[in-house]
């Protein structure tokens, strides 16, 4: 499997792959907002390939303070390869080397699956709340 930054010809490609993984299109997940983030992003968005097809992503951000990850996913017919797994210890490894020194995610309520995936590479639980605004509606 090769690991390679996110193209901006990637967008249809990426969003059936979450779609396949059951993630609803969410504010972010379009063309220019994916660009944007790479741009802000470099070598922090990533995809893993197999035969040239995107089976997993891993898009992370990074503020100065924290790092964040989103959209960790592997096609569930490219599943426990450890591609994800993979995916992650490179952010995480780039992530070190711009001086991040946390990073966050989100996971959500009644997903198990992906809770056991967190807790199985090291990262655990915080106490916290999560709220969020849209700040444009299309």
């Amino acid at each position: 499997m090769e690991i390679r930054d996110l193209r901006e010809s990637d967008g249809d490609e990426l969003r059936a792959l979450w779609r396949a993984c059951g993630i609803r299109d969410r504010p972010g997940d379009d063309d220019a907002s994916l660009a944007a983030m790479a741009a802000r992003n470099p070598g922090l968005c990533i995809v893993g390939c197999d035969g040239g097809r995107i089976v997993a992503s891993a898009l992370a951000g990074f503020d100065g303070r924290r790092g964040w990850l989103y959209h960790v996913a592997t096609h569930p017919e490219a599943r426990r390869r450890g591609i994800a797994t993979r995916l992650v210890h490179t952010i995480e490894e780039r992530l070190r080397g711009v001086g991040c020194r946390k990073l966050n995610l989100i996971v959500w309520e009644g997903e198990e699956d992906a809770i056991a995936f967190w807790a199985g590479i090291g990262y655990y639980r915080e106490k916290t709340i999560e709220f969020a605004k849209v700040l444009v509606t299309e």
